[in-house]
Protein backbone atom coordinates (compact mmCIF):
# COMPACT_ATOMS: atom_id res chain seq x y z
CA UNK A 1 0.00 0.00 0.00
CA UNK A 2 1.79 3.29 -1.11
CA UNK A 3 2.83 5.49 2.12
CA UNK A 4 0.31 8.50 1.49
CA UNK A 5 -2.82 5.67 1.49
CA UNK A 6 -1.06 3.85 4.97
CA UNK A 7 -0.39 7.52 7.01
CA UNK A 8 -4.38 9.15 5.77
CA UNK A 9 -5.53 5.46 7.22
CA UNK A 10 -3.33 5.11 10.41
CA UNK A 11 -5.45 6.60 13.53
CA UNK A 12 -2.73 6.25 16.35
CA UNK A 13 -2.35 9.12 18.25
CA UNK A 14 -5.75 10.85 17.24
CA UNK A 15 -7.12 10.79 20.78
CA UNK A 16 -4.33 12.50 22.29
CA UNK A 17 -4.39 15.40 19.87
CA UNK A 18 -8.20 16.06 20.25
CA UNK A 19 -7.82 15.90 24.46
CA UNK A 20 -4.67 18.29 23.79
CA UNK A 21 -7.18 20.63 21.81
CA UNK A 22 -9.98 20.58 24.00
CA UNK A 23 -8.23 20.84 27.35
CA UNK A 24 -8.34 24.07 27.36
CA UNK A 25 -12.20 24.26 26.95
CA UNK A 26 -12.63 21.66 29.82
CA UNK A 27 -10.12 23.83 31.78
CA UNK A 28 -12.29 27.35 31.34
CA UNK A 29 -15.38 25.35 31.40
CA UNK A 30 -14.45 24.08 34.88
CA UNK A 31 -13.28 26.94 35.86
CA UNK A 32 -16.60 29.26 34.41
CA UNK A 33 -18.92 26.23 36.39
CA UNK A 34 -16.79 27.53 39.76
CA UNK A 35 -16.94 30.73 39.29
CA UNK A 36 -20.85 30.80 38.65
CA UNK A 37 -20.55 28.75 41.85
CA UNK A 38 -19.17 30.97 43.75
CA UNK A 39 -21.57 33.88 42.41
CA UNK A 40 -24.77 32.24 43.46
CA UNK A 41 -23.52 31.79 46.58
CA UNK A 42 -22.39 35.24 47.13
CA UNK A 43 -25.69 36.60 45.20
CA UNK A 44 -27.81 34.17 48.26
CA UNK A 45 -25.69 35.80 50.80
CA UNK A 46 -26.41 39.49 49.78
CA UNK A 47 -30.08 38.48 48.74
CA UNK A 48 -30.08 37.19 52.87
CA UNK A 49 -28.40 40.39 53.94
CA UNK A 50 -31.34 42.26 51.60
CA UNK A 51 -34.25 40.18 53.54
CA UNK A 52 -32.57 41.22 57.50
CA UNK A 53 -31.85 44.93 56.51
CA UNK A 54 -35.87 45.25 55.60
CA UNK A 55 -36.70 43.24 58.42
CA UNK A 56 -34.78 45.62 60.41
CA UNK A 57 -36.97 48.75 59.55
CA UNK A 58 -39.58 47.01 60.50
CA UNK A 59 -39.51 45.56 64.00
CA UNK A 60 -42.34 46.67 66.42
CA UNK A 61 -39.50 49.01 68.29
CA UNK A 62 -38.41 50.48 64.96
CA UNK A 63 -41.91 51.05 63.29
CA UNK A 64 -42.33 53.48 66.43
CA UNK A 65 -39.57 55.70 65.20
CA UNK A 66 -39.14 57.44 62.26
CA UNK A 67 -38.44 56.52 58.74
CA UNK A 68 -35.15 58.00 58.34
CA UNK A 69 -33.98 55.99 61.31
CA UNK A 70 -35.86 53.24 59.89
CA UNK A 71 -33.37 53.31 57.12
CA UNK A 72 -30.13 53.90 58.66
CA UNK A 73 -30.81 50.92 60.73
CA UNK A 74 -31.81 48.72 57.71
CA UNK A 75 -28.39 50.17 56.06
CA UNK A 76 -26.08 48.96 59.17
CA UNK A 77 -27.84 45.36 58.62
CA UNK A 78 -27.01 45.18 55.11
CA UNK A 79 -23.56 46.38 55.85
CA UNK A 80 -22.62 44.34 58.51
CA UNK A 81 -24.29 41.38 56.62
CA UNK A 82 -21.79 41.46 53.49
CA UNK A 83 -18.55 42.63 55.50
CA UNK A 84 -17.09 39.14 55.50
CA UNK A 85 -17.85 38.71 51.42
CA UNK A 86 -14.27 38.82 50.72
CA UNK A 87 -14.95 38.52 46.44
CA UNK A 88 -16.98 41.55 46.31
CA UNK A 89 -14.95 43.78 44.30
CA UNK A 90 -13.88 46.97 46.55
CA UNK A 91 -16.16 50.07 45.83
CA UNK A 92 -18.44 48.40 43.64
CA UNK A 93 -21.49 47.46 45.55
CA UNK A 94 -24.12 49.91 45.95
CA UNK A 95 -27.37 49.59 47.87
CA UNK A 96 -30.46 51.45 47.75
CA UNK A 97 -32.82 51.36 50.90
CA UNK A 98 -36.36 52.75 50.55
CA UNK A 99 -38.49 53.35 53.76
CA UNK A 100 -42.25 54.91 52.86
CA UNK A 101 -45.99 54.94 54.18
CA UNK A 102 -48.18 53.91 51.28
CA UNK A 103 -51.16 56.73 50.17
CA UNK A 104 -49.16 58.84 53.27
CA UNK A 105 -50.56 56.66 56.12
CA UNK A 106 -48.35 56.43 59.13
CA UNK A 107 -49.70 53.29 60.19
CA UNK A 108 -48.12 51.51 57.00
CA UNK A 109 -44.46 50.82 56.51
CA UNK A 110 -42.91 49.37 53.40
CA UNK A 111 -39.34 49.01 53.28
CA UNK A 112 -37.39 47.83 50.13
CA UNK A 113 -33.36 47.20 49.64
CA UNK A 114 -32.07 46.96 46.14
CA UNK A 115 -28.34 46.07 45.58
CA UNK A 116 -26.05 46.21 43.18
CA UNK A 117 -21.96 44.56 43.40
CA UNK A 118 -19.68 43.07 41.54
CA UNK A 119 -18.16 39.45 42.47
CA UNK A 120 -14.44 39.00 41.46
CA UNK A 121 -13.77 35.72 39.23
CA UNK A 122 -10.55 33.80 39.28
CA UNK A 123 -11.70 31.78 35.45
CA UNK A 124 -13.67 34.34 33.68
CA UNK A 125 -10.86 37.07 34.42
CA UNK A 126 -8.91 35.21 31.79
CA UNK A 127 -11.34 35.45 29.14
CA UNK A 128 -12.12 39.21 29.65
CA UNK A 129 -14.65 38.53 32.32
CA UNK A 130 -12.83 39.87 35.70
CA UNK A 131 -16.52 40.40 37.94
CA UNK A 132 -20.04 38.94 37.96
CA UNK A 133 -22.70 41.73 37.67
CA UNK A 134 -25.07 40.39 41.23
CA UNK A 135 -28.20 42.24 41.46
CA UNK A 136 -31.23 41.62 43.58
CA UNK A 137 -33.98 43.63 45.93
CA UNK A 138 -36.24 42.58 48.77
CA UNK A 139 -39.25 44.26 49.94
CA UNK A 140 -41.29 43.54 52.60
CA UNK A 141 -44.34 45.79 54.85
CA UNK A 142 -46.17 45.87 58.45
CA UNK A 143 -48.24 47.84 60.25
CA UNK A 144 -48.49 49.50 63.42
CA UNK A 145 -52.10 49.11 65.21
CA UNK A 146 -53.26 52.64 66.13
CA UNK A 147 -55.17 54.59 68.99
CA UNK A 148 -58.60 54.17 68.77
CA UNK A 149 -61.23 55.97 70.59
CA UNK A 150 -64.39 54.54 70.17
CA UNK A 151 -67.59 56.13 70.93
CA UNK A 152 -70.69 54.15 71.15
CA UNK A 153 -74.26 55.36 70.57
CA UNK A 154 -76.63 52.98 71.91
CA UNK A 155 -80.23 52.78 71.08
CA UNK A 156 -82.02 52.44 74.38
CA UNK A 157 -85.67 53.51 72.65
CA UNK A 158 -88.94 51.38 73.87
CA UNK A 159 -88.66 49.06 70.54
CA UNK A 160 -85.41 47.98 72.80
CA UNK A 161 -87.25 46.68 75.47
CA UNK A 162 -88.29 44.10 73.64
CA UNK A 163 -87.62 40.82 74.78
CA UNK A 164 -83.93 39.08 73.92
CA UNK A 165 -85.44 35.55 73.04
CA UNK A 166 -88.58 34.57 70.99
CA UNK A 167 -89.51 32.79 74.21
CA UNK A 168 -89.28 36.06 76.22
CA UNK A 169 -91.69 37.84 73.44
CA UNK A 170 -94.33 34.74 74.12
CA UNK A 171 -94.26 34.92 77.52
CA UNK A 172 -95.02 38.54 77.22
CA UNK A 173 -97.72 38.52 75.60
CA UNK A 174 -99.06 35.32 77.52
CA UNK A 175 -98.76 37.46 80.51
CA UNK A 176 -100.89 40.82 79.13
CA UNK A 177 -104.05 39.54 77.82
CA UNK A 178 -106.30 42.34 78.92
CA UNK A 179 -104.10 45.17 76.59
CA UNK A 180 -105.81 46.84 74.17
CA UNK A 181 -104.15 44.35 71.53
CA UNK A 182 -104.50 41.28 73.63
CA UNK A 183 -101.02 40.70 74.39
CA UNK A 184 -97.93 43.08 74.28
CA UNK A 185 -94.57 41.92 73.51
CA UNK A 186 -92.88 45.81 74.99
CA UNK A 187 -92.17 46.01 78.26
CA UNK A 188 -92.84 49.98 77.99
CA UNK A 189 -91.90 51.98 81.10
CA UNK A 190 -94.44 54.17 82.61
CA UNK A 191 -94.21 56.57 85.10
CA UNK A 192 -98.25 56.73 85.36
CA UNK A 193 -100.04 53.49 84.91
CA UNK A 194 -103.68 52.24 85.41
CA UNK A 195 -104.21 53.03 81.83
CA UNK A 196 -104.72 51.04 78.43
CA UNK A 197 -100.74 49.61 78.56
CA UNK A 198 -100.76 48.39 81.96
CA UNK A 199 -104.80 46.92 81.89
CA UNK A 200 -104.57 43.95 83.75
CA UNK A 201 -101.06 43.98 84.95
CA UNK A 202 -100.67 43.01 88.79
CA UNK A 203 -100.47 45.40 91.80
CA UNK A 204 -97.59 46.58 93.74
CA UNK A 205 -97.91 47.73 96.95
CA UNK A 206 -94.64 48.63 98.96
CA UNK A 207 -94.27 48.66 102.87
CA UNK A 208 -90.57 49.65 104.18
CA UNK A 209 -87.94 47.52 102.14
CA UNK A 210 -91.28 44.36 101.09
CA UNK A 211 -93.21 44.52 98.42
CA UNK A 212 -96.29 42.45 97.86
CA UNK A 213 -98.05 41.73 94.30
CA UNK A 214 -102.03 41.25 93.97
CA UNK A 215 -103.91 40.91 91.23
CA UNK A 216 -106.33 44.11 90.31
CA UNK A 217 -109.91 44.77 91.63
CA UNK A 218 -111.09 47.20 89.78
CA UNK A 219 -112.87 47.27 86.21
CA UNK A 220 -111.51 49.12 83.61
CA UNK A 221 -114.34 51.39 81.19
CA UNK A 222 -112.68 49.23 78.04
CA UNK A 223 -114.88 45.83 77.51
CA UNK A 224 -113.37 42.99 77.96
CA UNK A 225 -112.56 41.18 81.49
CA UNK A 226 -113.56 42.82 85.07
CA UNK A 227 -110.73 43.98 87.45
CA UNK A 228 -108.28 45.03 85.38
CA UNK A 229 -107.11 47.95 87.73
CA UNK A 230 -105.68 48.32 91.04
CA UNK A 231 -107.69 49.73 93.77
CA UNK A 232 -105.92 52.50 96.00
CA UNK A 233 -105.13 50.30 98.88
CA UNK A 234 -103.73 47.75 96.07
CA UNK A 235 -100.59 50.18 95.61
CA UNK A 236 -99.64 50.68 91.81
CA UNK A 237 -100.25 48.99 88.94
CA UNK A 238 -97.23 47.97 87.88
CA UNK A 239 -96.20 48.32 84.05
CA UNK A 240 -94.55 46.41 81.28
CA UNK A 241 -91.01 47.08 82.28
CA UNK A 242 -91.37 46.09 86.19
CA UNK A 243 -93.77 42.95 84.70
CA UNK A 244 -90.30 41.40 82.67
CA UNK A 245 -88.32 42.46 85.90
CA UNK A 246 -90.79 40.10 87.83
CA UNK A 247 -90.48 37.29 85.53
CA UNK A 248 -86.97 37.62 84.94
CA UNK A 249 -87.30 38.54 81.09
CA UNK A 250 -84.38 39.63 79.44
CA UNK A 251 -84.54 42.54 77.00
CA UNK A 252 -82.85 43.51 74.31
CA UNK A 253 -81.46 46.43 76.30
CA UNK A 254 -80.37 44.21 79.46
CA UNK A 255 -78.46 41.70 76.26
CA UNK A 256 -76.75 44.99 75.04
CA UNK A 257 -75.47 46.04 78.32
CA UNK A 258 -73.73 42.74 78.94
CA UNK A 259 -72.55 42.93 75.84
CA UNK A 260 -70.50 46.37 75.90
CA UNK A 261 -68.79 45.08 79.25
CA UNK A 262 -67.34 43.09 80.94
CA UNK A 263 -67.60 39.36 80.70
CA UNK A 264 -65.16 37.36 78.03
CA UNK A 265 -67.40 37.48 75.06
CA UNK A 266 -67.86 41.37 75.44
CA UNK A 267 -66.21 43.95 73.44
CA UNK A 268 -64.39 45.81 76.59
CA UNK A 269 -63.11 42.64 77.55
CA UNK A 270 -61.96 41.87 73.64
CA UNK A 271 -60.30 45.19 73.50
CA UNK A 272 -58.61 45.32 76.59
CA UNK A 273 -57.42 41.41 75.62
CA UNK A 274 -56.02 42.85 71.95
CA UNK A 275 -53.96 45.60 73.52
CA UNK A 276 -52.52 43.40 75.95
CA UNK A 277 -51.62 40.62 73.69
CA UNK A 278 -49.94 43.61 71.60
CA UNK A 279 -46.35 42.96 70.44
CA UNK A 280 -45.39 46.81 69.97
CA UNK A 281 -43.65 48.17 72.50
CA UNK A 282 -45.90 50.85 72.90
CA UNK A 283 -49.47 49.09 73.07
CA UNK A 284 -52.14 50.86 70.92
CA UNK A 285 -54.35 52.72 73.52
CA UNK A 286 -57.75 52.14 73.16
CA UNK A 287 -60.25 54.80 74.75
CA UNK A 288 -64.13 54.08 75.01
CA UNK A 289 -67.00 56.57 75.18
CA UNK A 290 -71.12 55.24 75.46
CA UNK A 291 -73.87 57.48 75.05
CA UNK A 292 -77.61 56.68 74.94
CA UNK A 293 -80.44 58.38 72.51
CA UNK A 294 -82.95 59.65 75.44
CA UNK A 295 -82.90 62.63 72.92
CA UNK A 296 -84.37 65.05 73.13
CA UNK A 297 -87.35 64.50 75.56
CA UNK A 298 -85.50 63.25 78.47
CA UNK A 299 -82.66 64.20 78.53
CA UNK A 300 -82.07 65.58 82.72
CA UNK A 301 -82.87 69.33 82.21
CA UNK A 302 -83.46 69.20 78.41
CA UNK A 303 -86.48 71.68 77.23
CA UNK A 304 -88.35 69.58 74.91
CA UNK A 305 -87.86 70.41 71.19
CA UNK A 306 -84.73 72.96 72.03
CA UNK A 307 -82.06 70.49 73.10
CA UNK A 308 -80.17 68.33 71.18
CA UNK A 309 -77.98 66.26 72.65
CA UNK A 310 -77.28 62.58 73.87
CA UNK A 311 -77.27 61.12 77.08
CA UNK A 312 -73.61 60.51 78.45
CA UNK A 313 -73.61 57.21 80.28
CA UNK A 314 -69.55 57.01 80.84
CA UNK A 315 -67.13 59.55 78.54
CA UNK A 316 -64.51 58.62 77.23
CA UNK A 317 -61.54 57.24 79.03
CA UNK A 318 -59.25 54.45 78.35
CA UNK A 319 -60.05 52.89 82.15
CA UNK A 320 -63.43 51.47 80.14
CA UNK A 321 -63.67 48.31 82.01
CA UNK A 322 -64.02 49.85 85.75
CA UNK A 323 -65.59 53.00 84.16
CA UNK A 324 -68.94 50.49 82.60
CA UNK A 325 -69.34 48.56 85.91
CA UNK A 326 -69.54 52.25 87.74
CA UNK A 327 -71.76 53.73 84.91
CA UNK A 328 -73.57 50.87 83.43
CA UNK A 329 -76.73 51.66 86.45
CA UNK A 330 -77.33 54.73 83.96
CA UNK A 331 -77.98 52.55 80.57
CA UNK A 332 -81.45 52.40 81.43
CA UNK A 333 -84.68 52.47 79.40
CA UNK A 334 -86.46 56.02 77.88
CA UNK A 335 -89.10 56.24 80.41
CA UNK A 336 -93.10 57.32 78.87
CA UNK A 337 -94.80 59.48 80.96
CA UNK A 338 -98.17 57.50 79.76
CA UNK A 339 -99.49 56.36 76.76
CA UNK A 340 -98.95 58.91 74.31
CA UNK A 341 -97.48 61.27 76.17
CA UNK A 342 -93.53 61.47 76.55
CA UNK A 343 -91.79 62.61 80.04
CA UNK A 344 -89.60 66.27 80.04
CA UNK A 345 -86.42 65.30 81.88
CA UNK A 346 -85.05 61.76 82.29
CA UNK A 347 -86.43 61.72 86.00
CA UNK A 348 -89.95 61.10 84.82
CA UNK A 349 -91.53 59.93 87.65
CA UNK A 350 -90.59 63.47 89.27
CA UNK A 351 -91.26 64.93 85.45
CA UNK A 352 -94.50 66.44 83.70
CA UNK A 353 -95.74 65.15 80.76
CA UNK A 354 -95.81 66.37 77.42
CA UNK A 355 -98.64 66.78 75.01
CA UNK A 356 -99.28 66.26 71.67
CA UNK A 357 -96.26 63.89 70.50
CA UNK A 358 -97.29 60.67 70.90
CA UNK A 359 -95.10 58.36 72.45
CA UNK A 360 -92.28 59.20 69.64
CA UNK A 361 -89.00 58.52 71.51
CA UNK A 362 -86.18 57.92 68.20
CA UNK A 363 -84.79 60.75 66.74
CA UNK A 364 -82.02 60.05 64.48
CA UNK A 365 -81.34 63.76 63.05
CA UNK A 366 -80.97 64.61 66.83
CA UNK A 367 -78.51 61.68 67.84
CA UNK A 368 -76.45 61.83 64.70
CA UNK A 369 -75.93 65.03 65.01
CA UNK A 370 -75.23 65.25 68.67
CA UNK A 371 -72.61 62.34 68.62
CA UNK A 372 -71.12 63.97 65.33
CA UNK A 373 -70.59 67.06 67.35
CA UNK A 374 -68.75 65.13 70.06
CA UNK A 375 -66.49 63.35 68.46
CA UNK A 376 -63.20 65.30 67.31
CA UNK A 377 -61.38 64.84 63.88
CA UNK A 378 -59.59 61.68 63.93
CA UNK A 379 -55.76 61.43 63.76
CA UNK A 380 -54.07 58.77 61.86
CA UNK A 381 -53.76 56.65 65.99
CA UNK A 382 -49.91 56.96 66.00
CA UNK A 383 -47.59 57.88 69.01
CA UNK A 384 -45.97 60.85 66.33
CA UNK A 385 -45.74 64.13 68.72
CA UNK A 386 -49.10 66.30 67.85
CA UNK A 387 -51.00 63.28 66.75
CA UNK A 388 -54.89 61.98 68.06
CA UNK A 389 -55.94 58.78 67.99
CA UNK A 390 -58.36 57.50 64.69
CA UNK A 391 -62.24 58.14 65.62
CA UNK A 392 -64.72 55.04 65.42
CA UNK A 393 -68.61 55.27 65.89
CA UNK A 394 -70.05 51.88 67.52
CA UNK A 395 -73.99 52.66 66.47
CA UNK A 396 -76.57 49.81 68.16
CA UNK A 397 -79.84 50.53 66.94
CA UNK A 398 -82.80 49.16 64.95
CA UNK A 399 -83.28 51.58 62.12
CA UNK A 400 -87.04 52.57 63.22
CA UNK A 401 -87.16 56.29 63.40
CA UNK A 402 -89.84 58.19 65.49
CA UNK A 403 -89.82 61.57 65.54
CA UNK A 404 -92.05 64.55 64.91
CA UNK A 405 -91.39 66.84 61.52
CA UNK A 406 -93.86 70.05 61.03
CA UNK A 407 -96.43 68.59 63.51
CA UNK A 408 -96.65 65.47 61.50
CA UNK A 409 -95.56 62.31 62.91
CA UNK A 410 -92.56 60.50 60.76
CA UNK A 411 -91.96 56.72 61.61
CA UNK A 412 -89.39 55.53 58.89
CA UNK A 413 -85.79 53.64 58.63
CA UNK A 414 -82.90 55.59 59.07
CA UNK A 415 -82.85 58.51 56.18
CA UNK A 416 -85.97 57.74 54.55
CA UNK A 417 -87.02 61.28 54.28
CA UNK A 418 -85.78 63.56 51.89
CA UNK A 419 -85.96 65.92 55.24
CA UNK A 420 -83.11 64.02 56.74
CA UNK A 421 -79.90 65.49 56.29
CA UNK A 422 -77.78 62.31 55.72
CA UNK A 423 -75.91 62.09 59.30
CA UNK A 424 -73.93 59.25 57.89
CA UNK A 425 -72.18 60.38 55.23
CA UNK A 426 -71.50 63.34 56.76
CA UNK A 427 -69.61 61.80 59.99
CA UNK A 428 -67.97 59.28 57.40
CA UNK A 429 -66.70 62.35 55.32
CA UNK A 430 -64.55 63.61 58.16
CA UNK A 431 -62.45 60.27 58.20
CA UNK A 432 -64.47 58.31 60.91
CA UNK A 433 -65.58 55.24 60.47
CA UNK A 434 -69.15 53.89 61.30
CA UNK A 435 -69.77 49.85 62.77
CA UNK A 436 -73.38 49.89 62.66
CA UNK A 437 -74.87 46.45 65.04
CA UNK A 438 -78.55 46.35 63.43
CA UNK A 439 -80.60 44.81 66.01
CA UNK A 440 -83.14 43.85 63.92
CA UNK A 441 -86.69 45.27 64.76
CA UNK A 442 -88.53 41.76 65.23
CA UNK A 443 -92.72 41.65 63.72
CA UNK A 444 -95.58 42.01 66.45
CA UNK A 445 -98.13 40.84 64.18
CA UNK A 446 -100.38 41.24 67.19
CA UNK A 447 -99.47 44.72 67.63
CA UNK A 448 -101.30 47.59 65.90
CA UNK A 449 -98.58 49.97 66.11
CA UNK A 450 -96.70 47.62 64.41
CA UNK A 451 -98.65 47.27 61.46
CA UNK A 452 -99.14 50.53 61.15
CA UNK A 453 -96.26 52.42 60.84
CA UNK A 454 -93.29 49.50 61.04
CA UNK A 455 -94.67 46.47 58.94
CA UNK A 456 -94.99 48.43 55.79
CA UNK A 457 -91.22 49.40 55.38
CA UNK A 458 -89.39 46.65 57.61
CA UNK A 459 -87.61 44.88 54.93
CA UNK A 460 -85.64 47.83 53.83
CA UNK A 461 -84.59 48.65 57.49
CA UNK A 462 -81.33 46.65 56.98
CA UNK A 463 -79.90 48.12 53.61
CA UNK A 464 -80.49 51.78 55.06
CA UNK A 465 -78.53 50.81 57.74
CA UNK A 466 -75.89 49.05 55.76
CA UNK A 467 -76.02 52.25 53.59
CA UNK A 468 -74.83 53.95 57.16
CA UNK A 469 -72.00 51.99 57.58
CA UNK A 470 -68.41 51.84 56.36
CA UNK A 471 -67.41 49.75 54.10
CA UNK A 472 -67.39 45.78 55.93
CA UNK A 473 -68.76 47.38 59.34
CA UNK A 474 -72.55 46.38 59.22
CA UNK A 475 -73.44 43.43 61.01
CA UNK A 476 -77.11 42.15 61.49
CA UNK A 477 -78.08 40.46 64.77
CA UNK A 478 -81.07 38.23 64.35
CA UNK A 479 -83.75 37.20 67.32
CA UNK A 480 -81.58 35.06 70.38
CA UNK A 481 -78.50 36.21 68.74
CA UNK A 482 -75.04 36.94 70.90
CA UNK A 483 -74.87 40.61 70.75
CA UNK A 484 -71.47 40.28 72.27
CA UNK A 485 -70.27 38.22 69.94
CA UNK A 486 -71.50 40.06 66.93
CA UNK A 487 -70.27 43.58 68.84
CA UNK A 488 -66.83 41.69 69.34
CA UNK A 489 -67.00 40.81 64.95
CA UNK A 490 -67.70 44.43 64.54
CA UNK A 491 -64.60 45.55 66.88
CA UNK A 492 -62.21 43.22 65.41
CA UNK A 493 -63.19 44.22 61.72
CA UNK A 494 -62.86 48.03 63.10
CA UNK A 495 -59.34 47.45 63.95
CA UNK A 496 -58.21 46.08 61.37
CA UNK A 497 -59.44 48.57 58.88
CA UNK A 498 -58.00 51.12 60.79
CA UNK A 499 -54.39 50.43 59.54
CA UNK A 500 -55.86 50.94 55.95
CA UNK A 501 -57.09 54.56 57.52
CA UNK A 502 -56.19 56.79 54.40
Amino acid sequence: MPVPRRFRRNQRGNVAMMYALILPILTFGVGLAIDFTHAAQVRTKLNAAADAAVLAALTPGMLQQTNATAQAAAQNVFNGEIAGLASLAAGDTTVTIAVTNPNGNALIRNATVAYSAQNENIFAGVLGAPTFLLSGTSTASAAIAPNINFYLLLDNSPSMELPATQAGINTMVSLTPQQQDGGCAFACHQAITNNIDTEGNPCAKTSGSTTTYSAPTLNGSMSGPGNSYCAAWQGTQIDGYQLARNNNITLRLDELSSAVCCSSDSLMYTASAARTSSTQPTPPVYQFAVYSMDTPWSVPGATPGADANNYLVMGLTSNYMSGWNAASPNFTVMQMYENNYLCQTAACDWGVKVDGQGDIATNYDVALSSINATMPDPGNGTNVPGDTPQEVLFFVTDGVEDESFDGVRLVQQINASSTDTDYCTTIKNRGIKIAVLYTAYLPTPNDTYYEQFVAPFQSDIASALQACASLGLFYQAAIGDDLGADLITLFQTAAKAAYLTN
